[in-house]
């Protein structure tokens, strides 16, 4: 590895959606979620699952840092997901299409100095105005009987 270059981060893990942590925005917060990350080197595979109104949705979205876009069905609509860094945040961005018109989430994932809380930065872009979110998971540990 060339000295100049900076290490990125490791987001391997489970990682529990701490409500109190969180801005959802006027958007009704989960229930539940919890993300499984495997991270290695630029593969990079999570599986969400979540309890919110509309009932238990699990969710595995198989990525490659920097390579093409992946077609993923989320409740029977399908989205187009690419992973890249920006510096040492991961973006996750995802197009879909809503009545017609595209719908662009961005998930900007950092992860804590102490590698204890992934904090999502997440914006939104919709027919009927921009929302800003910022979901915090802290991870799960085998002794912590989360």
């Amino acid at each position: 590895m060339n000295i100049c270059e900076v290490m990125k981060p490791d987001f391997t893990g489970a990682w529990k959606l701490i409500r109190g942590e969180c801005d959802f925005a006027f958007l009704p917060p989960p229930k539940a979620r919890v993300d499984t990350i495997s991270h290695v080197n630029e593969v990079f595979q999570v599986r969400t699952r979540q309890k919110d109104a509309n009932g238990d949705l699990t969710v595995d979205r198989d990525l490659t840092i920097g390579g093409e876009p992946v077609e993923v069905s989320i409740r029977g609509r399908s989205r187009s997901i690419r992973a890249f860094w920006d510096g040492d945040a991961l973006v996750v961005e995802a197009l879909s299409e809503v009545s017609g018109k595209t719908r662009r989430l961005v998930d900007r994932r950092t992860l804590d100095a102490d590698g204890e809380w992934i904090t999502i930065d997440r914006m939104q872009e919709q027919p009927g105005g921009n929302v800003r979110q910022r979901f915090r998971l802290r991870r799960i540990r085998e002794d912590s009987g989360d």
